[in-house]
């Protein structure tokens, strides 16, 4: 079996006896992540049961990842428990850290999954997070969650049960084998819906960098704050970036300080002029030609005109990352957003498309793991004849009421306390 295709589950160091792999009897595991040490008996049974025991994975963190090893799967190994809480290891005098990258925030792995993509060259990307310190502050729906949103980012994550679970798993616990059966159904549902995986990213903006180096940190925390805004993007390393990967986007933001490299300029050159918008800091600016003074002001830019498009040079090198994906989100005019999301509060918008075009997938994951108490909906300007919403919890799509205003069509989501998916078909393709 190939590892593209495995469902892995970690089995626990503590679970010695074969009899422990009757949990898995018709479920959607295919795959054991044995721990070493684990006893040979086990492996002999899995083996058994049809399931796969790959002898090693090539795990590595994030910034040691090696995007051009041979390796079959991208395996990262640091990534985050999905949370949205109030940390109390602040150094701060009340115990909250403040500001929009500070603890209390959010917790996700999106933009990291959407760059792994961009970046593995066609390889599956699997992911993983270190156990948490106090298990226990994570609730069960943070286990869900963290299988939603690997899969609604076309990765996969590991199966990693917390110590309490694996206690009452091997005794048989009635609320531990509850939520066991919850899971499993959650990972069932998911793979029924595979398919969406593979989905391109339905965005308007580009985001290009090398996205390593001088340059990681920068590159990074805006991918991590655009997402947080649900400011649809594509990354795209500088060095591969084609004419293809410009088609039908709006704006580029070239996050690197450094020059665009060479097959870069004239591609860029070609879509501003054509009306795209280009947002850069003052050393790349240098390579497009032919650029005139704008009569619009900006207190952090400075706007120049380029054929039928715009440059935006920022007046200074960027250090606040949140600032940036503000004033992209600003300067490229919500008015390009495919999707927006209303009263979303918690809740992360992930905006994929049918590789015909004719349909467009929102991925909402609900970081809260609790019912919102408002109603929340989901906002197009694309003329669309159907909307159906999926949820791992109900077995059947609900269909969806479309309520059109001029310029606009707009539906209301049902409640989710962890994973939406809302399916909208398009009139006629965008």
């Amino acid at each position: 079996m190939s590892l593209s295709s495995s469902i892995p589950f970690e089995w626990p160091a503590s679970w010695r006896s074969p009899d422990l792999l009757k949990l898995l009897d018709g479920g959607p595991i295919n795959t054991l992540l044995l721990p070493e040490g684990a006893a040979p008996e086990i492996r002999t049974a899995a083996v058994g049961r049809k399931l796969e025991c790959p002898a090693q994975i090539p795990w590595s963190s994030w910034k040691e990842v090696n995007w051009r090893s041979g390796a079959e799967i991208v395996a990262i190994n640091d990534g985050v428990w999905p949370d949205l809480s109030i940390k109390s290891q602040s150094n701060s005098a009340d115990g909250v850290q403040g500001g929009p990258t500070g603890a209390p925030w959010l917790d996700a792995n999106g933009w990291m999954l959407q760059l792994a993509r961009c970046r593995a060259a066609g390889r599956p990307v699997w992911m993983k997070a270190p156990p948490p310190e106090k298990p226990e502050t994570l609730n069960f729906s943070t286990y869900l969650l963290a299988a939603c949103e690997a899969s609604a980012y076309g990765a996969r994550r590991p199966i990693w049960l917390p110590h309490a679970m694996v206690e009452g798993l091997a005794k048989a616990n009635t609320a531990a084998l509850s939520d066991w059966r919850k899971l499993m159904e959650f990972e069932r549902w998911l793979e029924s819906h595979s398919a969406w995986g593979t989905w391109p990213a339905l965005a308007r903006l580009l985001i290009v960098s090398d996205f390593s180096g001088a340059n990681e940190y920068n590159s990074g925390e805006v991918l991590n704050l655009s997402a947080r805004r649900n400011l649809a993007f594509l990354p795209v390393e500088k060095a591969k970036l084609a004419a293809s990967d410009l088609a039908g986007r709006r704006a580029v933001l070239y996050a690197d300080g450094d020059a665009m490299p060479a097959s870069m300029v004239p591609l860029v050159q070609k879509f501003v002029e054509a009306g795209g918008l280009l947002l850069c800091m003052k050393g790349p600016a240098a390579a497009i030609r032919n650029t005139r003074p704008s009569r619009e002001q900006h207190p952090r830019y400075t706007l120049l005109e380029c054929g039928k498009g715009r440059v935006a040079v920022s007046k200074a090198d960027w250090d606040d990352q949140f600032v940036v994906a503000q004033d992209t989100h600003l300067l490229m005019s919500r008015r390009h957003d495919a999707l927006r999301l209303f009263n979303g509060g918690s809740i992360t918008c992930y905006q994929t498309q049918s590789t015909d075009g004719g349909k467009w997938l929102a991925h909402l994951l609900n970081y809260a793991g609790r019912m919102p108490a408002h109603q929340v909906s989901l906002q197009t300007w694309q003329a669309i004849k159907g909307a159906k919403a999926y949820t791992p919890e109900k077995p059947q799509a609900v269909a969806l009421e479309i309520h059109r205003e001029p310029g606009q069509q707009e539906v209301y989501l049902p409640t989710f306390s962890v994973y939406c998916a809302v399916e909208l078909e398009l009139t006629h393709h965008a």
